[in-house]
């Protein structure tokens, strides 16, 4: 009984969000990074430990892909903002400053501290995209991916969405609606 009275209503919010995430499997676990933000802050894989994300690469000068996949985040983040954040990184980091970036996100109108918009290095982009989030081969890197990476709480990829396709999308949603 006493552990059923000391359970707060936020972590049993969690462990319903964690069940919803049970069917899915762990793919892979996402190494230590960190960039800038679009405010020019930090954003450190430590800052997202203990939460949920969708993990998606973009450039700002990107007129067909990038434009279409962050209007499909857009409205998750307008759906699911409250149960699940947005990590976009830069893989033109020369171009996308975080002033830039910052134009780009309010574009897409992104909400802070719910959705960022990250510079790092260049090679370390490459090994979160491949090593990290398992979304290219590190031998021939396809910057344009259509793909969002969902991360549990404890830093471990649980699938790919395709923000193309829009059977992925429902899918993910579905997930997402699961989750508290």
């Amino acid at each position: 009984m006493f552990i059923a009275l000391s359970c707060t209503p936020k972590e049993k919010a969690h462990e319903h969000g964690a069940k919803a995430l049970d069917s899915l499997p762990v793919l892979r676990m996402v190494g230590v990074f960190d960039g800038i933000d679009h405010y020019g802050k930090p954003l450190t894989s430590e800052s997202l430990r203990g939460k949920l994300w969708l993990g998606s690469f973009f450039f700002a000068r990107c007129e067909s892909i990038c434009p279409a996949l962050n209007t499909v985040q857009s409205a998750l983040q307008r759906d699911f903002s409250d149960r699940l954040l947005f990590v976009s990184i830069t893989t033109d980091p020369d171009n996308d400053t975080p002033e830039v970036m910052h134009a780009y996100a309010d574009q897409f109108g992104a909400k802070d501290n719910v959705w960022w918009f990250v510079n790092m290095p260049h090679s370390k982009m490459l090994d979160l995209a491949s090593n990290g989030l398992g979304l290219i081969s590190p031998t021939s890197p396809e910057m344009h991916s259509t793909r969002f990476v969902l991360v549990d709480s404890a830093m471990q990829v649980r699938g790919y969405y395709d923000s193309a396709d829009t059977a992925d999308i429902s899918k993910l949603r579905g997930i997402l609606a699961g989750v508290r």
